[in-house]
C-alpha cells in the first residue's frame, strides 16, 4: 500500500513538472519591432514568426527582384534610415541591414520559386535602451579650487 502512494506521488510530481514547461514567448507587437516598416511594391502577406525580442514578416511582391532590391536600397539610404550593409549571398538572395533612430531592420530579398515575383523577409528587433549610454558622463574639465600645493 505504501509503494502505491509513492508511485502515485511520483506520477503527480511528473505531471506537474511536464505542465510547467516553458512556453514559446509571444513575438513583440509590430510597432515594437518596426518603428517604420517599408513595404515592397504590391505586398502580399505570407507569414509571421518571432521570439520575445524579434519579429520576422515574410511578404510576396509581384515586382521583379531587381525592382524590389532597388526600392529597398533607395528607401533605406535616405530620410532617417542609414543603409549599413548590402550583400549578395551565395544562394542568390540579397541581404540588407539598415539602422535609424529606433529598431534596426534586416531585409532579405530573393526570387520566388513557386510563382513569379519576389519574396521579402523583414526582421526587426526590440531595442532596449542601453543604460550605460543614458548615464551622464563625468565632468573631466572641472576647475581646481583652493590653493595649489607645491
Amino acid at each position: 500500500m505504501a509503494s502505491f502512494r509513492v508511485y502515485l506521488s511520483a506520477a503527480g510530481l511528473l505531471l506537474l513538472a511536464c505542465g510547467s514547461e516553458s512556453r514559446t514567448p509571444e513575438p513583440p507587437a509590430l510597432d515594437k519591432a518596426f518603428s517604420s516598416l517599408p513595404l515592397p511594391p504590391d505586398p502580399e502577406f505570407v507569414s509571421r514568426a518571432g521570439s520575445a525580442d524579434a519579429l520576422q514578416i515574410t511578404l510576396h511582391s509581384s515586382a521583379d527582384v531587381a525592382r524590389v532590391i532597388d526600392y529597398y536600397r533607395n528607401v533605406l539610404s535616405r530620410g532617417s534610415w542609414r543603409l549599413v550593409s548590402d550583400l549578395k549571398s551565395a544562394d542568390g538572395s540579397t541581404a540588407l541591414y539598415a539602422e535609424q533612430n529606433g529598431p534596426p531592420l534586416w531585409v532579405r530579398i530573393w526570387k520566388a520559386t513557386d510563382r513569379s515575383g519576389t519574396m521579402v523577409q523583414l526582421t526587426g528587433a526590440v531595442v532596449i535602451p542601453d543604460s550605460v549610454k543614458s548615464q551622464p558622463k563625468p565632468d573631466t574639465t572641472s576647475k581646481r579650487t583652493g590653493p595649489r600645493q607645491s
